[in-house]
C-alpha cells in the first residue's frame, strides 16, 4: 500500500475489522447450517472434514484476535494498527469471550437436558460460542471506533 504509515495503518485497521466480522459471520453461519456431527461410522470422513474446517476457522479467528492481524506488515504499521484503542477493544472482546465460555460451560453442567452431551460436544459448544462472541465484539468495537473517529 502507498501512503504514509498512518494512512496505511488506518486502512489496514478498517480492513481488519471488516475481515474479522465477515470471517466470524461465515464461521457462525457454517456452524448453524452445517452443524457438527459427532457420530461414528460411515460418516467418519465427512466428520473429519468438518472437524478440520471447524478447527482451522477457530485457530484463524483466535490468531486474528491474539495478534491483531497484519503479521506481514512492517513493524511501524503494525504498531500503529494495534494502538491503545485497538488493544482496549481486544481486552474487552477477550473478557466477553471468557464470560460466554464460563456461562455456557456452567449451563452445560447444570441443565439436566445437557447431561447426555459428551465431552467433544460440550467443548465444541463452549469454544464456538466464546470465539464467535469475542470475534464479533472485537469487530464491532473496531468498526465503532473508526466510525467515531
Amino acid at each position: 500500500m502507498q501512503g504514509s504509515p498512518v494512512e496505511v495503518a488506518d486502512k489496514m485497521s478498517r480492513k481488519r475489522a471488516i475481515i474479522v466480522a465477515a470471517g466470524t459471520l461465515v464461521f457462525v453461519l457454517g456452524q448453524i447450517f452445517g452443524g457438527p456431527q459427532f457420530g461414528r461410522g460411515a460418516e467418519t470422513a465427512h466428520h473429519l472434514t468438518r472437524t478440520v474446517m471447524w478447527t482451522a476457522n477457530v485457530v484463524l479467528l483466535l490468531l486474528c484476535l491474539a495478534t491483531g492481524g497484519g503479521l506481514l506488515n512492517d513493524r511501524e504499521v503494525r504498531k500503529l494498527v494495534n494502538d491503545e484503542v485497538s488493544r482496549a477493544n481486544y481486552h474487552t472482546s477477550a473478557i466477553a469471550g471468557f464470560w460466554v465460555a464460563m456461562i455456557s460451560a456452567m449451563l452445560l453442567y447444570l441443565v439436566p437436558r445437557f447431561s447426555t452431551f459428551g465431552g467433544q460436544t460440550a467443548i465444541y459448544i463452549v469454544v464456538t460460542l466464546s470465539v464467535a462472541i469475542a470475534s464479533l465484539s472485537f469487530a464491532f468495537l473496531e468498526l465503532r471506533a473508526h466510525r467515531d473517529a
